[in-house]
């Protein structure tokens, strides 16, 4: 399998930048629409012949040049089996000679019906995404849209929901192979339950799925709570949302949660799926996003690929069942973004005269005028919307709390730094470019090998912009980010405090804690990967917690044991979200490593209540004074 033609480094401009790319590759071939699951049935084949054509037209009206190809070949037996059982394997290649074979493993009446050729064509989808996750990691190309692709419902051992073969856990697994950290998004209106479920004990992967919640739809799973175990805690991440949900709680939930996670997280790689499922037009779902708000999701995808994995970003396709009016367009959205190519405003009138006809007779007409839908699709905005609107930003603050590092919540939440506010609009580099590069040179210096750091009981702005930050102290992963951000707290009140441990110039360890209101909050505590293990961290905190009036009692106490003021009130929360995503413990490990270095100081420990202890039967809230 090889590309039509060689990828260069090219130049284009978008808006006023001139920008510096490889052109993207477009997966589709013969083999593509040979993944026919029936007649009848809803993920129908047709949706390539209008799809692919306005991809190639849009393209050619934004300016775009030629459209490098890549056509899917099955991936081989040994590729297959790196996520799937081979006894799976072997039934797939038994129906695909003897359809009508009755039912096994997910496969024969129902969703995903067995058809002549099955395996080889399912085999091809994941070749397809193989291939093009193959092409981003030798920097043949830094994006790839694989519209066929997206099969997230199969699992290891059996079929599931018109899916044989999981492309994008295999381009994951092929990804992770080379050692690579992969975030996963999942835009589909159905769970990405297999793509979870087979790296879901993985904490070099995180999954991330907005979809209608599973109480109303298949496949039945996707909750909150489902936070993942042991050294994966954390990494398996959801957005529930309630039927009648639309563009603006989609989107904003969406964007609350998915930049604050990558800037944590700090991936190598971006797998994304982008079903066209949840539009309001879709028969199967009962989500009203639109195309509007596929396309700037898209965009906001594309800019976390390029903000904290290199640019490297591969995309799928997925579901969507209105093949003619809403699939072709969300396709072209995705394929714009990763062409940083600008969408034209219109849909090109040839294609619409070229497929009026078609979409006709399957009852999906007329075609619209435009890329972007009317607000809210041409729908009325009635009062179940507005309150399904409202649940899903609730229901994203509710896994910010659980899966955002209480530190990177505080700066976003307070104006400090926002990992939103990072990105930039076409995705390329940071847009506190001014910002991240006041701290480059603070952000990336050679640890000292002191055996001893100095302890910095009150470090202010001008002593922070002054020192470097090693790599894994606190959050975000990036030192430089994370350094960006400390120095903005430190300049905008709310009684910020950090003490700091410091060797040969570079901050090894650091406590950091904020009055937002009432308390104090503990917002976060770290030590460089080499300093760890030596008592460092409990040191900082000690000398963290004294400073404000102390522990009672203890020596170098400001006040007396018993005074108002040795009683300063403190908070914490520790939940999932409180780990080094490089390297992280088990779940287990990590609360007993709080709880201990907590009650050291004199906290009250207790689990977490309400939603978040629910969810996270492994949170902690702390109180002291």
């Amino acid at each position: 399998m090889v590309l039509d033609r060689p990828g260069a480094p090219t130049t284009r401009r978008q808006g006023q930048r001139i920008v510096r790319t490889v052109d993207p590759i477009l997966v589709f071939g013969p083999w593509s629409e040979r993944y026919d699951l029936g007649p009848g049935h809803p993920l129908t084949p047709r949706r390539f012949g209008p799809g692919i054509d306005l991809i190639r037209a849009v393209t050619a009206a934004a300016g775009g040049g030629p459209i490098r190809e890549l056509a899917p070949e099955p991936a081989s037996d040994d590729e297959l089996r790196r996520v799937h059982d081979a006894h799976y394997i072997d039934v797939v290649r038994r129906f695909s000679e003897q359809p009508l074979g009755g039912w096994e493993a997910g496969l024969g009446p129902g969703d995903t019906p067995a058809f002549a050729g099955m395996h080889e064509a399912a085999a091809a989808v994941a070749g397809g995404s193989i291939r093009a996750m193959e092409a981003i990691l030798r920097g043949e190309a830094g994006h790839a849209l694989h519209p066929g692709g997206g099969l997230h419902h199969a699992m290891p051992d059996r079929a599931s929901g018109f899916c044989v073969y999981d492309d994008p856990a295999l381009a994951i697994a092929r990804a992770r192979r080379d050692g690579l950290r992969v975030l996963y998004v999942d835009l589909d209106v159905h769970h990405g339950d297999g793509v979870q479920a087979i790296h879901g004990d993985d904490p070099g992967v995180i999954t991330l799925s907005i979809h209608q919640t599973g109480r109303t739809l298949f496949p039945g799973t996707g909750f909150v709570a489902e936070l993942g175990e042991g050294t994966a805690a954390g990494t398996s991440l959801n957005l529930p949302l309630d039927p009648g949900t639309g563009e603006r709680g989609w989107l904003a939930a969406l964007r609350s949660v998915l930049p604050e996670v990558a800037a944590t997280f700090r991936p190598d790689v971006v797998v994304s799926q982008h079903g066209a499922d949840a539009h309001a037009w879709d028969p199967l779902a009962d989500l009203r996003v639109t195309t509007t708000a596929m396309g700037a999701a898209a965009r906001l995808v594309h800019s976390i690929a390029h903000r904290w994995a290199g640019g490297r970003w591969l995309a799928t396709g997925g579901g969507g069942y209105d093949a003619y009016r809403v699939v072709p367009r969300a396709w072209s959205l995705v394929w714009l973004a990763a062409s940083h190519l600008d969408a034209p405003a219109a849909v090109p009138t040839a294609w619409r005269e070229r497929w009026a006809g078609e979409a006709e007779r399957y009852g999906q007409a007329p075609l619209p005028d435009w890329l972007d839908d009317e607000p809210n699709a041409g729908l009325r905005l009635d009062g179940t919307q507005e309150a399904a609107d409202r649940r899903a930003v609730e229901t994203a603050g509710l896994l910010r709390e659980l899966a955002v590092p209480a530190l990177v919540r505080a700066a976003t939440d307070l104006g400090w730094w926002s990992a939103l506010d990072d990105l930039q609009p076409d995705g390329i580099g940071p847009a506190s470019a001014g910002v991240a590069q006041s701290a480059r040179t603070a952000g990336v210096r050679t640890p000292a090998p002191a055996d001893h750091p100095e302890i910095l009981d009150a470090v202010d702005a001008a002593t922070w912009a002054g020192l470097g930050l090693a790599d894994r102290v606190i959050p975000p992963g990036e030192p430089v980010a994370a350094h960006a951000l400390v120095l903005a707290a430190l300049r905008g009140g709310r009684e910020v405090r950090v003490t700091a441990g410091v060797a040969g110039g570079l901050i090894v360890g650091a406590v950091v804690s904020a009055v937002p209101e009432g308390r104090r909050l503990l917002l976060g505590l770290g030590v460089a990967p080499d300093r760890r293990h030596r008592g460092l961290g409990a040191e900082l905190l000690r000398r963290h917690i004294e400073r404000g009036g102390g522990v009672p009692g203890t020596a170098g106490s400001e006040w007396p044991a018993g005074s108002a003021a040795a009683i300063e009130p403190w908070a914490a929360v520790v939940t999932v979200a409180e780990r080094d995503p490089a390297e992280p413990l088990a779940r287990a490990m990590r609360e007993a490593i709080a709880r201990r270095l907590l009650e050291r100081v004199g906290f009250r420990i207790e689990r977490a209540a309400g939603l978040v202890g629910a969810a996270d039967p492994g949170a902690i809230t702390a109180r002291r004074g």
